[in-house]
């Protein structure tokens, strides 16, 4: 799947490309931080309640006070999800043992992707405690995308990639609000993304 990015600094269409398929395009903003500052918060996630890898249910409550970062991926995935989770394993690897941080994958494909599928693709990727692999029903994850996240999600079972969903990795403050959305797949949004949970870390949200 090609991921095709039109922005100005505020507003802009993304334009979402897979296999086969006619182009998704969706009216969407761009919340990066400018790189000498952190950014204040865009807006708070609601409440929602989802299910694990490990059977255990994760609500926006348990991630209080942590700084964390989310995805969104599946597992059967034939284009940039493995690149994806591979970034966010190189976030894991630079975040050490510091506890204050939580890595979180969100599964764009719950019917599939139930508890013992992701804890096989965890395994895979060598996830380790703090870093989260969530599933749900499809109409939690679709709502938590579109209207928590504002991030593109859709589904035509017809395709050969069957399921268009956003490649950014987002950046959660320790009150659950919105702080940076950054390239998950190319460029530079690992080091962008490490300098600015060092803010975090440092500043009060």
């Amino acid at each position: 799947m090609r991921v095709r990015w039109f922005a100005s600094l505020s507003v802009g269409i993304l334009t979402l490309v897979a296999c086969d398929r006619a182009p998704v395009s969706v009216s969407f903003r761009i919340y990066t931080p400018a790189p000498d500052q952190l950014q204040q918060a865009f807006w708070t996630l609601p409440d929602f309640s989802l299910t694990e890898r490990s059977g255990r249910t994760v609500t926006r409550a348990d991630l209080k006070g942590k700084v964390w970062v989310a995805d969104f991926f599946y597992t059967s995935c034939p284009g940039p999800c493995p690149m994806l989770t591979s970034r966010v394993g190189e976030l894991q690897k630079q975040l050490g043992s510091d506890d204050r941080i939580q890595l979180v994958s969100i599964s764009s494909d719950p019917e599939k992707d139930t508890p013992q599928v992701l804890a096989d693709y965890a395994r895979k990727f060598g996830a380790g405690e703090r870093w989260l692999f969530l599933t749900g029903t499809k109409a939690a994850i679709h709502d938590l995308a579109l209207n928590g996240f504002k991030l593109p999600i859709a589904e035509d079972p017809s395709a050969a990639e069957p399921i268009t969903h956003s490649t950014r990795l987002i950046l959660v403050d320790q009150t659950g609000a919105i702080r940076g959305l950054y390239d998950g797949v190319g460029g530079n949004g690992v080091e962008q993304i490490m300098r600015d949970i060092r803010r975090l870390l440092e500043s009060k949200p």
